[in-house]
């Protein structure tokens, strides 16, 4: 994406202070101390202040920007995201809100305010509140996250999905309104999505030549279509998913205040963000995809127990503060019998994620951030990406989510 001009920034901002009432605005453009990967779009964090009723007052904003240039429209792949996801900060997330005034501060859902969104074609942006001066941050040092991290990643994904449940028992038509938008992942609503993930798929095979892994491969790349729909239509219960809650989408809140310790602490609250492709799905898609694509095998193994465990915890007390029945909607049983139906659409997302995140996608319109320049460092990251992929199979298949001859 081209660099956004000083003059597209201005406007930007004009049409967000004019819609927070500012009035003597003026605005400095900051630096993020950590950045996380993104690939849809530029963030732009900004300190936006003025006067509103002769009092100075002052905004600290992340700007999301769509790219302007339509040489990146080409798929129409960003066009309907960007779409997606100012529909839900605008629409799904202000209903959550209102739910959450309700709810005790052990159910509460971190959602960062909004304060503007611009739909118009080309000029797509969402004006947010910059939650690392909240003290979020992403976690950037390592690959994959660790035991802390996941935990409180997975009560915070128990929290969104206790919403939507919630939703729907208290305002049904609202809820059917909002899934004409947040549509299921198959091939008739995003053929393009589904194109990528296959020739991800490809991509994987060519990695793993006559290995015990093709077949498998194999299999997945011929019913991927069958996978995703069975996410949506063959599962105990839906609502309203993230759709790609992984490391790179999650920011964390940590016991200090010191940046320089936060290595070394705990967190204590986590942030999603990136709802691009929110999406009506089983939701232990979201937390299978979360354990694949964002744990290292050595602590699914050690500790996925504690990871169903701790998620399903918390989806019953917030569905309890939140007075509905977890049984009634969305049982233990159901949860875990659900979690082998997602493993086959999960791992094949988590695979495309992978790979990008690994610096291997050199081509198209969402290419990998880091992208290696060397023979060697390329071989490093084949070898790389090929290990997680194994390890990610071999985890599968112990625990029973996924058999060739099952597929």
């Amino acid at each position: 994406m081209s660099l956004v001009s000083e003059d597209y920034l201005c406007g930007v901002v004009r049409r967000t202070a004019l819609l927070c009432k500012l009035n003597n605005w003026s605005f400095v453009q900051e630096k993020f101390v950590n950045k996380a990967q993104n690939y849809f779009g530029e963030l732009i964090p900004i300190t936006l202040s003025g006067t509103r009723d002769g009092e100075l007052v002052s905004y600290n904003i992340v700007l999301k920007l769509a790219p302007i240039n339509e040489e990146y429209r080409v798929s129409g792949a960003v066009t309907v995201m960007f779409a997606r996801e100012t529909y839900v900060y605008s629409n799904l997330l202000k209903a959550y809100r209102e739910i959450l005034q309700r709810l005790p501060v052990r159910s509460q859902y971190i959602i960062p305010k909004c304060y503007y969104v611009q739909q118009e074609y080309c000029k797509e942006f969402i004006a947010l509140q910059d939650m690392t001066v909240e003290g979020y941050r992403p976690y950037t040092h390592e690959m994959f996250l660790d035991l802390d991290h996941t935990l409180v990643s997975l009560k915070s994904l128990a929290k969104l999905h206790s919403l939507s449940f919630i939703l729907q028992h208290e305002k049904p038509q609202q809820y059917e309104d909002i899934m004409t938008i947040c549509v299921p992942l198959t091939e008739s609503t995003n053929s393009r999505y589904m194109d990528i993930v296959k020739d991800r798929l490809d991509k994987a095979m060519k990695k793993f030549p006559a290995s015990n892994i093709t077949p498998l491969l194999q299999k997945l790349r011929k019913n991927c279509a069958k996978y995703f729909k069975a996410a949506v239509y063959s599962v105990g219960n839906t609502c309203i998913c993230h759709g790609d809650v992984w490391k790179e989408n999650i920011m964390y809140k940590y016991e200090a205040s010191i940046i320089c310790l936060y290595r070394d602490n705990k967190p204590v609250s986590a942030c999603l963000i990136d709802y691009q492709t929110t999406r009506k799905c089983s939701p232990a898609f979201d937390v299978m995809y979360l354990i694949l694509s964002s744990t290292n095998s050595e602590l699914r193994n050690k500790y996925l127990q504690q990871l169903l465990e701790i998620y399903y915890r918390t989806l019953e007390i917030t569905l309890k503060d939140g007075g509905i029945d977890s049984q009634t909607v969305y049982s233990r049983q159901m949860f875990i019998s659900d979690m082998k139906t997602v493993a086959p659409a999960c791992f094949i997302t988590a695979n495309t994620a992978l790979w990008l995140s690994n610096g291997l996608q050199e081509e198209g319109h969402v290419r990998s951030k880091h992208v290696w320049t060397t023979k060697d460092e390329k071989e490093k990251a084949v070898e790389k990406y090929k290990t997680i992929v194994s390890g990610m199979i071999d985890d599968l298949t112990t625990f029973g989510y996924i058999s060739v001859n099952e597929l």
